[in-house]
Parts: C-alpha cells; structure tokens; sequence
C-alpha cells in the first residue's frame, strides 16, 4: 500500500517545505536495529543504485529505478538521462499516459474498483471500537468517516498514507516516470508499457473483502508515522538507497501484534509476490520481446532489488550488469 506512495516538493513555498520535511528513519533507529537491517540489505541482490547498465550480445539495457511523484533533484536527473533517451530505440514504462487515461476511463466506469458499492461497508465489517478508531484516523488524514466506510481497504490505506503535508501540492506525479515519457516524446523515441492499465487494481482486488479489511487491520497500526516514513523514503532514494527504506518499512509492519505474528508474515509474504515478484517475472518476456539494440528500461525503485528483482532477473537471462552514474 505505502509501497506506492511517495512524497515530494517541487517549487514549494519555504512554509509547506518545512512542513513535509521529517524524521530519517534510517539515522534514528537504534544501533541494533541498524546493523540488522544493513546485514539484510547486504544480503539482497542489486541493493542498492538506481541506474544500472544491462548488457547482452549487441543489446544494450538501461534500467532505471524511478520516483513516481515530483522532487526538485530529479531535473538534474532528467537532464543527464536525457540523451540516453535521445538515443534509445524504445522506453519501457509501467505505464504511459495513454494507460493512465485508460485507468481513469474504467475507474469511471465502474466504481466498484475502488469502493465498496455491494454488502456491508467498513462500518459493518470491523469491530465498533476498532471502525471508531479508523473514522478518527481518516478525519485527521482528511478523508470524511462517510466516505471512508464506503472505500475498499487498500484503496483507504492509500488515501491516508499520504501526510496532510503533502495533500495541497499541485503537480505531485510529475516524477522521474513523468519526465522520461516527456522526455522521450521530445527526442521522438517510441514508448510503451510494461504492463496493462488495470494490472494494479486485479492485484488489490484479487483478494475477498474479508481478507482486504484483515489486511487493512494489520496496516492501520502503522498509521501514524507517515510523514517521517515518507521523508525516509525520498531521502533513501536519492541516496540510491530505496532497499533500506523498504527494510525498515518491512521491519516495522512485522512488528505489529494487531494480528498473530505468522499471520503478518503471511499477509506481508503475499502482498509483497502480488505486488513485487509476480510483476517483475511478467516484464522480463515484455522486455524480450522489444526490438531494439538500446532500450531504456524505467520502474519505481522498489522493482529492481532482490531476488525477484528486474536486475537479477536479467542477470538470470544472461546479461551482464554494470552499474552506472544517477
């Protein structure tokens, strides 16, 4: 849920700047803790960098790990990453513009994407005490009880993740996706998607509502903490270092005793296949299939780490990898 989230702070006036700033999670946490999470992140492939070079025969991979909201840092970025754009037979996306508006279109369509519109809603469905508890959360993140009870689970985890901070900005998804599209159309290079429009919603409505609210139970105990964790994740990124936040954030939704332990695991274990692994495997035959000897390769940052890994993947596909400058 958080995992698709991110904050940013394109031209923002001194006071909201200030405002969206936070906690480093990664400086605060106790030493312990640090030398545990830094021993897992050594132990995870391509853990760290966010532009690497994949090579195979004459075909040449420039995969990028992306920020998909808006930040001031990434027009340097954009800027270096421009002429390899320029250059390239073909920008992969996640998705383009044309799979953005089509995402609208069907959420417009069909409401039922992102709310509950058969059965009980959220009222219904948790314990008085523990709805109370969320109608006040909701509020505070600005989203009215009434519409919260109406919301499917992991779409209201979504809209209150975001720090109140944050919710004024215009522009927010002007991130390093955003850019290289726009970038690609400037130079004429042919972009495309590495998935269909609606591949996002199959995997948060794959499972029952009964399972989604059990989900959002285990993810409401995390509430709380948004603004530092999303001030973690922007600074780790641009540290090139997205796999630490995504350990910390792991670590901290682990540690949750709102349900039984083997039970987060589980729902953790799932949701990271469903939203991780199982996309990643799926874009590797799409990359295949592309014509081109260059093609630039551009994901959210999360997707290029560990074992199920884009990086590891093509390792696994015969390509030889090299980091290169970000």
């Amino acid at each position: 849920m958080r995992l698709f989230l991110t904050s940013f702070f394109l031209l923002l006036p001194t006071s909201l700047w200030a405002a969206c700033t936070g906690i480093d999670q990664r400086l605060a946490m106790p030493a312990e803790d640090r030398t545990r999470i830094e021993a897992q992140v050594a132990a995870t492939p391509f853990s760290e960098g966010n532009h690497w070079i994949a090579r195979r025969g004459s075909r040449t991979l420039h995969v990028v790990g992306t920020m998909h909201i808006s930040d001031p840092r990434l027009d340097a970025i954009t800027t270096a990453l421009a002429p390899v754009i320029a250059e390239a037979d073909l920008l992969l996306l996640e998705g383009t513009k044309q799979e953005e508006a089509e995402m609208l279109a069907a959420i417009g369509r069909d409401p039922s994407l992102t709310l509950i519109t058969e059965g009980p809603s959220l009222i219904d469905r948790l314990p008085p005490q523990e709805w109370e508890s969320l109608a006040q959360k909701a509020r505070a993140n600005g989203v009215a009880p009434w519409m919260a009870a109406k919301m499917r689970p992991w779409f209201l985890a979504v809209s209150m993740a975001v720090p109140p901070c944050l919710r004024m900005l215009p522009d927010s998804t002007n991130g390093l996706d955003s850019r290289l599209e726009q970038a690609a159309e400037d130079a004429g290079t042919e972009t495309r998607a590495l998935e269909g429009p609606m591949t996002l919603f199959e995997v948060f409505n794959s499972e029952p509502l009964e399972e989604q609210v059990r989900q959002l139970r285990a993810y409401l105990a995390l509430l709380g903490g948004e603004q530092d964790a999303f001030y973690t994740m922007v600074e780790a990124y641009f540290d090139e270092q997205s796999q630490t936040y995504f350990t910390i954030y792991e670590q901290d939704f682990l540690q949750s005793d709102v349900l039984p332990a083997g039970e987060t695991r589980r729902i953790w274990q799932e949701s990271m296949e469903a939203m991780l692994d199982n996309r990643n495997l799926a874009w590797i035959p799409v990359i295949e299939a592309a014509q081109g000897d260059l093609i630039v390769v551009a994901a959210g940052a999360l997707h290029l780490p560990g074992e199920n890994g884009v990086l590891n993947l093509l390792q696994q596909q015969g390509y030889t990898l090299e980091r290169a400058p970000f």
